[in-house]
This record gives C-alpha cells, structure tokens and sequence, in this order.
C-alpha cells in the first residue's frame, strides 16, 4: 500500500458510524475508514459522485456506480459489494479504469434460503391476515395451503437455490430447478428434477426466484410466462425486482391465477407507488434476505478483508467479479 493512509468509503447503510471486525480489519491494516454524510440512506449518483473524492476503495452497498461516476472518481481502486448482486455497478466500466469489483460470495445465500421460507410460509399459511383478524378481536378459522407433496419450482440453481432445495425436501415437497448456466444439476441435488423453464412454469405450485438480474432475465415473469403458469400459483422473490413485470403480477394477482406473492425486492427501491403495494394477497418485506445478522457481520468482514488482501499484494480472484478481464499486473496505486 501507499505510505500515505488510503481511504475506504463506507457506503453500506447499516454500517454507518458502526464498529465490528470489519473496521478493526481496515484500521488494523492502516486504511482510514470514512462515511459519509448520507444519513444512514443508500447513496444517490450525485452524493457518491461527491463522496468519493480522495477515496481509494468503497465498502459498497446499491448505490449506482455509472461509467461517469467511476471516471469522476480518479483514485477509486476497489469497489467491495457486501452481497453477491452487482448489478448496480457498470463493471465493463470499472474494469476499463482499472478498478476490481468484488462481492462476498458464500456469506448469505443461507439467510436468503432462510427469508425465501419465511416469505413462503407467511403466504401458504396466512400468517399477517390470520394476525390481522385475530388482533382485531375476529377469530376466523379457514384452512391453509399445505406445503408438503408440493412442487416447488426454483428459478436458478446456485448457492441459494440449493439452499432453499434443502428446506424444501425437509418440507416434503417436490423440487424442479432450472438454471441455463448448468448442464446439469450437482451429485447432491440428488431430490431435485432439472427441467425447461416451461416445464418449470407449467408443473409448478410455487415458484421461487433466484436468477442474477440480466438482460436476459429482465421481466421474466410478465403476461406471457404468467400464463403459462398453474392457477393459483404462489410466487416468491427475493432475487432481484426486474426479474418481475410489477403491473403484470398485480393483475395476476388481482384475477387469482397468482393466488398469492411474497417479495423481498422491488423494481425499484424503496417501491414508492409500486402497484404492488396495495395487491392482494402479498406479503413485502424491505429487501433483507440476505442480511439477517449472522450474515451480515460475515459479509462485512469479507468486503473490508478483500480490500485489505487487495491492498497488501493479494489476489483472491473467487471474490472478483472482473479478475479475468482486468489488466495485470494489477496494482493498488496504479490508476488508468
């Protein structure tokens, strides 16, 4: 690392003005941590553009990171995701200015599987409209969705997807994965079927996202595939809200052929008049998957320990996201 204290900008949210092992990490290898004046609130472009400024790497949660931004930002090296989302980032960009964007793979994918289940369970059984009738002095009793003998279709078949595979076998449900990035599924999926994505949409009783956003996975879920669909079909997101056409679920929604809908996240965040918001039978919750406390303190960790790696000659390429189109020799002080 340079002599001179290089300074790594905290943009994460919910570690503004926070200790933990994540900052003895970054202070015990000389960096100087900094936040920013942003109020405990995801950056905007103009703040960030504003804020880096003399920064040399970010802890980095959604705030956008354009190619204007990043050419703005002539000192910045390292952008650290705490997650394993990095759509918010122009990483072609980055990697033509010669900035390493990581993530924080293997950290959260069990919260996630956790937060699928939670969302999954609070629509099959009822639970905030069971609360609601039951705290408003009603005692209305009517069966439930029954999970077990099930099929649960999982879209994408990563570490988050097996994860919630694993809950759904305990459940006793059927499990269909499709994934177009494997050709077939790992020797411990052993109780999952791989099929087509219209297979998956056609067998499925609930379907549960967990896909990268893409431009090929933009709006899959819209009027076509939604039709394609069971009646009565539950959905479940907690990948990412482009992944979700909101005003073609809304009238799925509203017609019953989707008969009810958990969602972690949201086209655009906060929703703020997202037709969403007042359809029936859903359950929202503010994008936390991921973040439940255990993994959050290891994603922290590894975004800080990156930097620090980074800084100090190391190359953990498993958490670059552009390692293989970098040019190399890298170098913490070299800038294009």
């Amino acid at each position: 690392m340079p002599k001179q204290s290089p300074v790594v900008l905290i943009c994460q949210p919910l570690l503004i003005q926070k200790s933990g092992t994540w900052r003895t990490i970054l202070e015990s290898a000389g960096l100087k941590v900094r936040f920013p004046g942003s109020g405990g609130k995801v950056l905007t472009g103009e703040q960030l553009r504003s804020e880096l400024d003399g920064v040399a790497a970010t802890i980095a949660s959604t705030e956008p990171y354009t190619a204007a931004i990043l050419k703005a930002a002539s000192n910045l090296r390292v952008v650290s995701r705490t997650g394993v989302g990095f759509d918010s980032i122009d990483t072609a960009a980055a990697t033509e200015r010669g900035v390493v964007v990581a993530c924080t793979p293997g950290t959260n994918h069990e919260a996630v599987a956790e937060h699928a289940f939670a969302l999954l369970l609070a629509v099959a059984k009822r639970i905030v409209p069971n609360h609601a009738d039951v705290a408003g002095g009603g005692f209305h009793r009517q069966p439930s969705r029954a999970l077990r003998g099930k099929a649960l279709g999982l879209v994408g078949f990563g570490r988050i997807g097996r994860a919630v595979a694993r809950r759904a076998v305990a459940f006793q449900m059927k499990v269909l994965a499709h994934d177009p990035l494997l050709p077939s599924l790992p020797d411990d999926a052993c109780a999952v079927e791989q099929v087509t994505f219209d297979e998956l949409l056609a067998r499925s009783d609930i379907i549960s996202l967990h896909a990268a956003a893409t431009e090929s996975t933009s709006r899959l879920i819209r009027h076509e595939t939604l039709a394609q669909m069971k009646p009565g079909v539950v959905l479940i997101n907690t990948a990412r809200g482009t992944l979700v056409d909101e005003a073609a679920l809304r009238e799925s929604l509203e017609s019953g052929k989707v008969a009810a809908a958990g969602l972690d996240v949201f086209e655009h965040e906060p929703p703020a008049g997202s037709l969403l918001l007042s359809a029936p039978n859903v359950v929202l919750s503010p994008h936390l998957a991921g973040i439940d406390e255990q993994a959050f303190e290891d994603m922290a960790t590894m975004a800080a320990q990156t930097i620090v790696d980074l800084g100090q000659g190391r190359w953990p390429a498993e958490r670059l996201v552009n390692a293989g189109q970098l040019r190399q020799p890298w170098k913490w002080d070299s800038v294009t």
